[in-house]
């Protein structure tokens, strides 16, 4: 269901930005992928050995990992209508982030128990979100683009309670406390939120 419910979040939203003279589809999916090179070819293999060496403590970092973009989705989603308050946007982000509330759910319920069964898992998964973790589009966005973005979500007006809230969440997890990993992502790229 997630798959199918992602795959749909794509296509309508690939609708409204082509509205609007902005590159879609399958030729600009091409030219990303084809910009982040080996590492992204090689990205399904490198996490199959790593839970094939790591074993079922891995799978945690990874249900955390998601659980976090998700959650950082979410918020997008919420901080668009918030900005943009137009009529038909608002009525598809809306839908959007309701779905991504089951998203969540399943990542953060699976990431918790995971996390609550082996403190290893904790420490592998807090090891992995601090040193490899980014906003979600930060690996295939330039930098530029990731910084307009997070100046445009969260630069205005309540934009660093939001990114607040969304770490809240993630200290919340086991073992995560004071990761601040959303609001580095600020700092990193030099946003500065009102």
């Amino acid at each position: 269901m997630w798959n199918l419910e992602e795959y749909c979040h794509g296509e309508v939203l690939d609708e409204v930005l082509e509205r609007h003279g902005i590159p879609t589809g399958p030729e600009h999916t091409r030219a990303v992928r084809s910009r982040l090179g080996w590492r992204d070819r090689l990205a399904p293999i490198r996490q199959s050995l790593l839970v094939n060496v790591i074993g079922e403590d891995f799978v945690a970092t990874h249900m955390a990992w998601g659980a976090i973009n998700e959650w950082c989705a979410h918020s997008a989603y919420t901080r668009l209508i918030q900005s943009e308050d137009h009529p038909v946007l608002t009525d598809i982000l809306k839908r959007i982030a309701k779905q991504e509330t089951r998203h969540v759910a399943f990542y953060n319920s699976q990431a918790r128990d995971r996390l609550l069964r082996s403190k290893q898992a904790q420490k592998i998964a807090r090891f992995a979100l601090s040193k490899g973790w980014g906003i979600v589009g930060s690996t295939i966005m330039p930098p530029a683009e990731v910084k307009h973005m997070l100046t445009y979500l969260y630069g205005g007006e309540n934009g660093l309670a939001e990114v607040r809230k969304v770490d809240a969440k993630i200290d919340a997890l086991p073992g995560q406390q004071s990761l601040h990993l959303v609001e580095k992502e600020l700092t990193k790229h030099n946003v500065h939120p009102g």
